[in-house]
C-alpha cells in the first residue's frame, strides 16, 4: 500500500506512518519490584508479545477482505500504514530470543544499546526516534508493558491537535483490566502522586479543554500525575522536540531514570494533558503487567 504524509484533514482514510521505540530491559537477577527485575520471565514474554502483535493488528499496513462469491481474498485500504517498530536493548538482558517468530516476520528491529545504567535505555530510545522524526507522521516511545488497544487512537491524537494546537502534548490514561471480574473492569493507575515533582511544569492546571467529539463532549486537564510510561509526538511536535535540547539532556531527576525517559523530556517541552476521568475511556493504554490490580482486594459485588 502505498504511505502519504498525514495532513490535517477529515479525511479519516489517510494511512499514518508510524515509528515506536521501546525499551525493554530483563534481569532476573535483579531482585526489584519491577516485572523487569521478576524471576519468572513468562509475563514479561507475554506481554511484550502482545505489545508487538497489538501494534501490527491495529495499525500495520496488510489487511484482506474475503470475498465468499469469488472465492478470494481481496485487498483493503483501511487506513493502516507504514509501521517501523524497534526495541532497544542492553547487552544480554532481554528476552528478545524468545520472540525469534515475530522478530524473522519483520515484525520489530532489535537495536543494541550502551546506556550508563540499565536504567537509562529510555534515553537510547529517544536518540532512535530522533533519527528518523522528519519521516513519520508520529514518533512514539512505550515501555515494554504498554500495550496500545483503540484503532483510532492517533485520529483521536490528530482531533486534540487540531482543537488545541500542538503546544498541548496529549497522553493516555493507563489503566489495567480484570481478567476474573473480580476486581474493578477498569483501574486507573497513574493517579495523583507528588505534586511537587511536576509542579515548575505544569503550567495549564486552572485551564480544562473541551471538544466535541462523535457528538460528545469530552475533556481534559492538566494531571498532577503527569506519567503514562509512553508518549506519541505527531509531526510537528516530533520536529521542535527534536531540534530542542530537552531529547537529550539525560536528566533523571523525575521519580527515577525510568521516569523520566518517558515523561521529563515531553514534559519540559509541551502541556501535558490527560482525559478527565470522567471521559477516562477517551484515550487509555493498557499496562500489561497488572502490577497495580494486585494492591486492591477484590471488591464485593
Amino acid at each position: 500500500m502505498a504511505s502519504q504524509r498525514l495532513k490535517f484533514s477529515n479525511n479519516l482514510n489517510h494511512c499514518v506512518r508510524l515509528q515506536l521505540a521501546i525499551a525493554h530491559y530483563y534481569n532476573p537477577s535483579g531482585g526489584g519490584r519491577h516485572g523487569s527485575l521478576g524471576p519468572n520471565p513468562t509475563p514479561r514474554i507475554q506481554a511484550l508479545r502482545q505489545v508487538i502483535l497489538q501494534l501490527h493488528r491495529l495499525y500495520g499496513p496488510l489487511a484482506g477482505s474475503l470475498n465468499h462469491l469469488e472465492r478470494r481474498v481481496d485487498s483493503v485500504a483501511d487506513g493502516g500504514g507504514e509501521l517501523s517498530l524497534q526495541i532497544c536493548v542492553s547487552g544480554k538482558e532481554h528476552l528478545l530470543g524468545e520472540l525469534k517468530d515475530l522478530e524473522a516476520a519483520g515484525a520489530f528491529k532489535a537495536v543494541a544499546c550502551e546506556p550508563p545504567e540499565p536504567k537509562q535505555l529510555g534515553f537510547e530510545c529517544h536518540r532512535v526516534l530522533q533519527q528518523d522524526h522528519q519521516k513519520f507522521d508520529f514518533s512514539c516511545y512505550l515501555e515494554d508493558d504498554i500495550v496500545l488497544t483503540a484503532a483510532d487512537f492517533f485520529l483521536k491524537l490528530k482531533h486534540f491537535n487540531n482543537y488545541f494546537g500542538h503546544g498541548y502534548l496529549l497522553q493516555p490514561n493507563r489503566i489495567e483490566t480484570t481478567e476474573d471480574l473480580q476486581h474493578l473492569q477498569r483501574f486507573y493507575i497513574d493517579g495523583d502522586y507528588n505534586p511537587a515533582a511536576t509542579e515548575r511544569y505544569r503550567q495549564s492546571m486552572n485551564q480544562e479543554l473541551c471538544m466535541e467529539f462523535l457528538g460528545q463532549a469530552v475533556r481534559f486537564k492538566q494531571p498532577f500525575n503527569t506519567h503514562s510510561g509512553c508518549f506519541f509526538l505527531n509531526q510537528s511536535q516530533a520536529d521542535v522536540y527534536f531540534k530542542g535540547p530537552h531529547w537529550q539532556e539525560r536528566d533523571v531527576s523525575f521519580h527515577s531514570p525510568l521516569e523520566s525517559a518517558a515523561t521529563l523530556g515531553v514534559m519540559k517541552q509541551f502541556q501535558i494533558m490527560k482525559p478527565t476521568l470522567s471521559n477516562g475511556r477517551f484515550l487509555t493504554v493498557e499496562h500489561a503487567g497488572r502490577n497495580f490490580m494486585g494492591l486492591i482486594a477484590p471488591l464485593k459485588r
